[in-house]
């Protein structure tokens, strides 16, 4: 669910009023925030992960996912803390945990997508500060697209070049006018895009490789693959309810049923104008 587009009248609270008191939060609170998300994601991948220590760094996100779920109709506060009780128990661990992981990404996207609405609205005091905090919001999800660089660009910098020099120009353009900030905004929300985009491509790839000798690591996959879809779905929904879907069909189905090249077709008709690779 993206925030501030297509909701229904009762999420109204998504709007100008709630945006403001977004900003009750200090830049140095959104900073823990996103050191706390790469933290989680480190701990995480232990080979032993340590869920007390996680849970003590998922304390600092609590001000942000809450903000989120309370605007934009989301529950990852419930869900995750669903997922760490089954993490914490022992239960299919590895596919669990993509809640706590993939959630927080999602509720980085949607806070940068709000924060990125009072700013080409002309809504923020200080133009800025509120690039500022975008940029502190998106050194959570900075390791996605160093990681999706690697997978499909050699570790060049294409990914995360492209949101990098979006927000610099968020930072040079600040307070010069909306039209500008709005064309930082487009370069910036399809950097993003493309990268979860490809995330959702790269984990249906993987399941294409691994379902005739690994199913329990294809459960894993089709998590991350479900939850990356969130990130991307409005968007798709928007352009093409057909291609949103026909992807959606296939996240539900067999893993046999799950095809790369299905899902880039849809991804390319969902996503026009945005290239894969």
């Amino acid at each position: 669910m993206r925030c501030g587009i297509g909701l229904a009248v009762a999420l109204f609270a998504c709007g100008a009023a709630a945006q403001d008191a977004d900003r009750a939060l200090s830049i140095e609170a959104i900073r823990a925030y996103a050191e706390a998300e790469v933290k989680i994601e480190r701990l995480r991948k232990q080979a032993a992960p340590d869920w007390a220590a996680i849970r003590a760094e998922y304390a600092a996100t609590q001000p942000v996912v809450k903000r989120i779920d309370a605007a934009c109709g989301t529950s990852y506060a419930r869900e995750i803390d669903a997922a760490f009780a089954q993490c914490t128990a022992g239960v299919d661990v590895k596919v669990h945990q993509q809640v706590l992981a993939k959630g927080l990404q999602h509720v980085t996207v949607l806070a940068m997508e709000r924060e990125l609405d009072a700013l080409t609205a002309g809504r923020v005091p200080d133009t800025g500060q509120s690039a500022e905090r975008i940029r502190a919001y998106f050194e959570g999800i900075r390791p996605t697209f160093t990681r999706r660089d690697k997978d499909y660009f050699e570790g060049n910098k294409t990914l995360e070049a492209a949101a990098e020099q979006a927000l610099a120009e968020l930072q040079t353009i600040a307070g010069s006018g909306q039209g500008e900030a709005a064309v930082a905004r487009r370069a910036l929300d399809d950097a993003v895009a493309r990268t979860y985009a490809l995330s959702l491509l790269y984990e249906i790839e993987e399941i294409e490789k691994l379902r005739d000798s690994d199913r329990p690591a294809c459960a894993v996959k089709v998590k991350e693959a479900q939850m990356f879809f969130r990130i991307v779905k409005q968007r798709i929904e928007r352009r093409s309810p057909q291609s949103a879907a026909t992807i959606a069909a296939m996240l539900q189905a067999d893993y046999d049923k799950m095809s790369a090249a299905t899902l880039r077709a849809a991804l390319e008709q969902g996503l026009a104008g945005i290239r894969l690779q």
